[in-house]
């Protein structure tokens, strides 16, 4: 199926906030306020969906309720843009409901990360539209905004400038949950850079996103044609332990998928997911990978990291593992 690209994002334009998993009721006023904020400042117009707050059990409506939401943001002309709340669980229980057709004519920029990972995936595939894995309304909630990511975040949805090359941020934090506590101000660390596990460069498509969720797609028939593609993963710190994440890994590489793979790129992994010297991520890749010889390399800046890249899915891109650079060689919008 031929992409199709959304309109980028521009001053004035709405912004709808949707919880297609975990309802945004686990965040305070004050966090939600920020937020709105945040994404004002970038000159965007900011409005809840109906279930956004909504509890129902661990997820923010019923399946019905979530789809309508999201089928909603599509179809009305007065949306320009969709963002979810965060992830969280079970976005997988709207996906038989939605409509793939009237999402294709009515394309519209959708970013989100973690369990979003589900409808990142989905979109591309059954309505080929390009979506974002990347900056989600959380993101915005801390006052502690990282430069690196709302750049980035910008340059992903309000520009159409290609190509764009996307490297290591110069520090990064690492606590997936620092926007539970605001007013404690997080530590940035410098970052070290990407990890290479396999060197060369590749071209392809991006796909992926958070890996436990990808994998709940597998034996279904939403799960994905890798052929061709540039595969992203990453891991929360409830993936771990790191006996949990290796089976995850295993489970990727026996389900086939990276015998199409033309590269894979590791997101940063926080530290409190277990994985350390001894039973660390490169060994777990090395016994995944035995015998792969596509170009690899993790400590990448999205996913549960901040600061978080917002990548577009279903684009070209370069992976040179020498030159530390994904260079996302066309844009995800129009």
């Amino acid at each position: 199926m031929c992409p199709v690209k959304p309109r980028c994002l521009k001053r004035g334009d709405t912004l709808r906030i949707v919880a297609p998993a975990s309802s945004m009721d686990l965040l305070d006023k004050a966090a939600v306020k920020r937020g709105v904020e945040n994404l004002e400042k970038l000159g965007l117009r900011v409005e809840m969906s109906q279930h956004a707050s909504r509890r129902h059990g661990h997820a923010s409506g019923t399946p019905e309720e979530r789809a309508e939401d999201l089928m909603s943001a599509f179809t009305d002309p007065g949306v320009d843009g969709i963002m979810a709340v965060w992830g969280g669980w079970n976005s997988n229980d709207i996906i038989d409901l939605l409509d793939y057709g009237e999402i294709r004519n009515h394309p519209k920029v959708f970013v989100g990360y973690s369990d979003i990972t589900t409808l990142n995936t989905v979109f591309i595939e059954k309505a080929g539209l390009v979506s974002f894995h990347g900056a989600a309304f959380v993101t915005f909630t801390h006052p502690h905004l990282m430069g690196w990511e709302v750049e980035d975040f910008k340059g992903a949805i309000m520009s159409t400038a290609a190509p764009r090359e996307i490297g290591a941020a110069s520090t990064y934090i690492d606590d997936p949950h620092y926007f539970l506590h605001p007013d404690e101000p997080p530590q940035e660390v410098v970052n070290p850079g990407w990890a290479t596990h396999r060197e060369g460069v590749a071209e392809g498509r991006l796909m992926g996103g958070h890996l436990g969720t990808l994998l709940s797609l597998a034996g279904t028939p939403y799960w994905p044609d890798f052929r061709g593609k540039i595969l992203l993963v990453e891991e929360d710190e409830e993936g771990g332990p790191a006996g949990n994440i290796a089976r995850k890994f295993r489970q990727l590489e026996q389900t086939g998928a990276l015998d199409d793979v033309e590269a894979m790129l590791v997101g940063r992994i926080p530290a409190v997911a277990g994985l350390k010297e001894g039973d660390s991520l490169g060994m777990i890749l090395e016994e995944t990978l035995e015998g792969y010889e596509f170009p690899v390399v993790s400590g990448v800046d999205f996913g549960h990291t901040n600061p978080i890249a917002t990548l577009p899915m279903g684009v070209n891109a370069r992976l040179d593992t020498g030159r530390g650079r994904l260079v996302l060689l066309e844009s995800g919008v129009r």
